[in-house]
């Protein structure tokens, strides 16, 4: 009996594991949304080397990484980080889509050679809103990997604003 229920027990923990297995967390690399903009820059730093920056968002050479090439983050008005996206390195170690999330609850979108999941989560702890996009060329094997900030907006999203209120006015 006591058998039996210690099996149970232990078969509702890996049940429970499994589950959480699913959720992807809103970080990659140990780059979390709504970091702040010096601790991601630490974190970046020991991860490769800076590349190049353009509208907000900041691209990262990927040092050692065997399954990703670059890091492409972007922070918000108050400095956070609004969203990463990691490319994979081409002859790199392949990463499938089952291991960013469970696929059978992402919408997909589009088929073999422009394949894309997409999950819309909650962090809960932090209190947001989060997507999490996997797409690639290959059935199996994916190009890219993102999360993103549900409700941020960056230094191109205020510019883009900005370009369009004097036109909405005209329009009144």
């Amino acid at each position: 009996m006591q058998r039996t229920i210690a099996l149970a027990l232990l078969l509702a923990f890996l049940i429970t594991m499994a589950a959480a297995r699913t959720t992807t967390a809103p970080e990659i690399l140990g780059i979390r949304l709504g970091m702040k903009y010096a601790k991601a820059h630490a974190r970046l730093a020991k991860l490769g080397h800076f590349k190049s920056e353009d509208e907000g968002q900041e691209v990262w050479t990927l040092n050692g990484d065997k399954r990703y090439q670059y890091a492409i983050v972007g922070f918000d008005r108050d400095r956070k980080v609004r969203y990463v996206t990691v490319l994979a390195r081409p002859d790199g170690q392949p990463v499938n889509y089952e291991q960013i999330g469970d696929i059978t609850r992402a919408a997909r979108t589009g088929q073999t050679g422009n394949l894309r999941y997409t999950w819309k989560l909650n962090d809960e702890k932090e209190h947001f809103e989060y997507i999490v996009m996997a797409a690639g060329k290959d059935a199996h094997r994916l190009d890219r990997f993102s999360i993103k900030l549900l409700g941020a907006k960056g230094e191109e999203d205020e510019e883009e604003d900005a370009r369009r209120a004097p036109a909405n006015k005209k329009g009144r």
